[in-house]
């Protein structure tokens, strides 16, 4: 039996090695890929990215996009991650505006909803407030005439220092309302507050779909602009704010007014806003337009005994009247274009050496913005009423903006001031390019307050204040040159 040479063995060993050499990781060799296929899969994944990207942007998406966006904010709580969830809810309502089923956009707000209904309130410490000024109600002290510190109130801690001797600046109807919520358990007391403010977003879906039918306006807008918007969601909802309240009461006015007989039920419902936030007084000079002469007289004639009832009633008085000054003079934020104004001109003469003068400058500003928000509002009476034969909805419009104009031009502005012109406006005929802008205004507001309740103007006062007075001095100009123009413009003579 003869066997191999030695050197023979050896070299088919090294082949046999060779032939079976392991791949250098544990990864499978897979054979090269053309260039039609590697362009196929990446076809294939940017396919899966489009397909991703539609379903995110499509209503379906946005909606389960804005849920995420609201679990984030009740998650987070007061830290200021929860920021960027109310971001996310404004991006997915935004993409939400051209979608016109109203039942399908309620039905999102509630969802929305759902997450902040079961956190507790953010975005502002009012509610503390508001049952600490409840509890003086009920142990019959005056909020009027008492801070909540004179009581003191159970949840002292949870407000601010500055807040702590501040009388009242609300009507008899919500102190009433705030009385139920002053017992001693604080989530009884947020549940209260958070029913009475559902309540009034009740009201702005019921009537204010029924004032957008009967002003031909598709009540879609009023579900998406009024009812599902960030500011209803996040200062209503969760915030629990008054102004819920009585944007409710003044759509619910204003609807009372179409083919009212007498007026008697729309005034007691603007007779009751006013009794809730004074602002509302704003809204009843339109309402009586609305209606012939003979239901005007009873509307007015309702609107006071429905305010002086409940005043009567509740034996404060008008108290809360003089209060409203209190407030504007601890609050000077940017966020009011005449207190930013007046601001900045404060800062310049700090700068140039004289900061005695910048109380001055800012008690000037703020008369100013008032004096010229009387002449807005008369300007608005005035052309609501001279379109008055044409159609109702300028009348409509016409309350909106006179809402709007006293909520940003007052000493004080807040987001959620602007939840009541935004209802009336939700209701009102307007352009795709006017509720663009209005739509990115709302989605704007929405970011300026943190859910700790810290507003970020103040954290900006400077840019912001310098941002107001631009602002102004551009306003000024071109209403300067319209007024030129207008008066430059020759008159026709007759032949």
């Amino acid at each position: 039996m003869s066997t191999a040479p030695h050197g023979s063995q050896a070299g088919a060993d090294r082949g046999r090695t060779s032939a079976f050499k392991a791949p250098p990781s544990d990864e499978p060799q897979t054979a090269p890929q053309s260039p039609a296929t590697r362009a196929s899969g990446q076809s294939a994944r940017l396919g899966v990215i489009r397909q991703v990207a539609g379903w995110v942007s499509s209503p379906t998406g946005l909606r389960w996009l804005g849920l995420a966006g609201s679990v984030t904010v009740a998650i987070s709580g007061a830290r200021s991650v929860g920021l960027a969830g109310a971001a996310v809810l404004a991006a997915a309502w935004l993409g939400l505006r051209t979608v016109t089923a109203t039942r399908w956009l309620l039905v999102t707000a509630a969802l929305w909803a759902l997450p902040l209904l079961v956190a507790p309130p953010l975005f502002s410490g009012d509610a503390t407030a508001y049952a600490c000024q409840g509890q003086l109600f009920r142990h019959g002290l005056s909020p009027y005439r008492y801070g909540v510190a004179d009581l003191p109130c159970t949840w002292l801690a949870r407000m601010p220092e500055i807040w702590w001797h501040t009388r009242s600046p609300y009507g008899p109807l919500w102190l009433v309302l705030s009385g139920l919520a002053g017992g001693p358990r604080w989530w009884l007391a947020v549940g209260v507050l958070r029913a009475v403010a559902l309540a009034g977003i009740l009201l702005v879906v019921g009537y204010g779909s029924r004032l957008a039918r009967a002003l031909d306006t598709d009540p879609s807008r009023v579900a998406w602009l009024g009812v599902a918007s960030p500011l209803v969601l996040l200062h209503a909802v969760s915030g629990v704010h008054n102004d819920a309240l009585m944007a409710g009461l003044v759509v619910a006015g204003l609807a009372g007014t179409v083919g009212a007989r007498w007026g008697l039920r729309a005034g007691i419902l603007l007779g009751l806003a006013v009794a809730v936030k004074a602002t509302a007084v704003v809204a009843v000079p339109f309402a009586l337009l609305m209606v012939k002469r003979r239901a005007a007289a009873g509307l007015a004639a309702a609107a006071v005994a429905a305010f002086a009832g409940v005043t009567a009633a509740t034996g404060l008085g008008l108290g809360w009247l003089a209060a409203l000054s209190g407030t504007s003079t601890a609050l000077i934020q940017w966020t009011s274009p005449p207190t930013g104004a007046g601001m900045a001109a404060g800062y310049l003469l700090r700068w140039v050496g004289r900061p005695e003068l910048a109380p001055v400058a800012l008690a000037v500003a703020r008369g100013l913005g008032l004096a010229v928000l009387a002449v807005v509002l008369m300007a608005l009476w005035l052309r609501a009423r001279w379109r008055q034969a044409r159609t109702t909805a300028a009348i409509i419009r016409g309350a909106g903006l006179a809402l709007a104009a006293t909520a940003l031009l007052g000493p004080v502005f807040f987001p959620w001031y602007a939840l009541a012109p935004l209802a009336v406006l939700s209701a009102a005929p307007l352009t795709g390019r006017a509720e663009r802008w209005l739509g990115w205004l709302v989605a704007g507001l929405a970011l300026i307050v943190m859910p700790s309740g810290a507003g970020i103007a103040s954290m900006t006062k400077p840019v912001g204040s310098f941002a107001d007075l631009a602002l102004v001095t551009v306003l000024a100009v071109v209403w300067l040159r319209r007024l030129r123009a207008g008066r430059a413009r020759p008159t026709p003579t007759a032949r």
